[in-house]
């Protein structure tokens, strides 16, 4: 198990992994919710102000995945070793962006909120650059 997979493994218990077609679809949805979960709170907490829009973009990713990208997961060569060490490195590096949410202050709640969005379009772009190499 790669370290990548340790660090998803341990912020959120009972990912299903990569192995095969059900388990790419329940961990895409379980890094979405997680990530969604932060930021709800997030939410809760600080005013969002300027940032509201970037908030309101991740968010509605988080809640509604990609289709595309979910089309691209059911393939069965995102069980390949190298298609899989780059779900679990875009996986990490969401986790990584959203982790820390707690911590947020108005005044940085901006920077946050686009670092997010940003890990969640890197995400998917990885995927489906993948999905284009036939």
């Amino acid at each position: 198990m790669g370290d990548d997979l340790i660090q998803i493994r341990s912020t959120i218990p009972g990912f299903a992994g990569f192995a095969d077609v059900a388990a790419r679809r329940l961990s895409d949805q379980q890094v979405r919710a997680w990530v969604g979960e932060r930021l709800a709170a997030l939410r809760e907490r600080v005013p969002l102000g300027a940032a509201l829009g970037d908030f309101e973009d991740a968010i509605v990713h988080c809640q509604f995945g990609d289709q595309h990208v979910i089309k691209a997961l059911e393939d069965s060569r995102f069980g390949e070793p190298e298609r899989v060490a780059v779900l679990e490195a875009e996986d990490t590096r969401l986790i990584v962006a959203a982790s820390g949410s707690e911590t947020v202050t108005s005044e940085g709640v901006a920077a946050f909120v686009a670092a997010v969005r940003e890990a969640i379009r890197q995400r998917n772009a990885a995927i489906l650059a993948l999905d284009s190499k036939r």
